[in-house]
C-alpha cells in the first residue's frame, strides 16, 4: 500500500485569529484579581484544621475560641452587625469574658477551633472553661476531607 501525502486545495496560509484567546485570558486575570481579594479578617491565625467526613457549616454569628500550634488562644467575636474582633487571651482571662459575652449572645454557641496538632488535654481545658462560663453548644472546627 502506497502512502501518499495529502495536497491542500488551495495554498492559503491558515492565520490564526487571537483575539477571542486573548480575551479569555483577560477574563480569566480579573477573575483570579478578584477572587484572592476575598479573605477572611481573622486568616493572620495560622491554624490548619484537622479533616472530618462530616461538616456542617455554621451560618450564625457566634463566640469562636482559635487555639493555635504555639497553645496561643484567641477570643473572636462575629457580631450581628458584619464586625469582627480578635483578641489574644490566656486561660486565665478566658472564662470572664466567655461570660460576659455569652449574657449577650442569642443562642449561647461557642465554635472551637483547634490546629491539629494541639494536644487533648489542652483543648479539653478550654471546653471545661467554655462549659463552666455558660455555654449551651460546643462545636468543634474540622476541614472536609474532600
Amino acid at each position: 500500500m502506497k502512502i501518499q501525502k495529502l495536497k491542500r486545495r488551495n495554498n492559503k496560509s491558515l492565520i490564526l485569529d487571537m483575539t477571542p484567546l486573548i480575551d479569555v485570558v483577560f477574563l480569566l486575570i480579573i477573575f483570579f484579581m478578584v477572587a484572592t481579594t476575598f479573605q477572611e479578617i481573622d486568616s493572620s491565625i495560622n491554624i490548619a484544621l484537622p479533616t472530618s467526613s462530616s461538616e456542617d457549616k455554621i451560618e450564625l454569628k457566634t463566640i469562636e475560641i482559635k487555639i493555635d500550634k504555639n497553645l496561643n488562644t484567641y477570643l473572636i467575636i462575629k457580631n450581628l452587625d458584619n464586625k469582627t474582633t480578635s483578641n489574644q487571651v490566656n486561660k486565665g482571662e478566658l472564662r470572664p469574658l466567655l461570660e460576659e459575652k455569652l449574657k449577650v449572645s442569642e443562642n449561647k454557641a461557642i465554635v472551637i477551633s483547634a490546629d491539629k496538632s494541639v494536644n487533648y488535654q489542652s483543648l479539653i481545658e478550654i471546653l471545661d472553661i467554655a462549659k463552666e462560663a455558660g455555654a449551651e453548644s460546643l462545636d468543634l472546627n474540622t476541614k472536609n476531607l474532600d
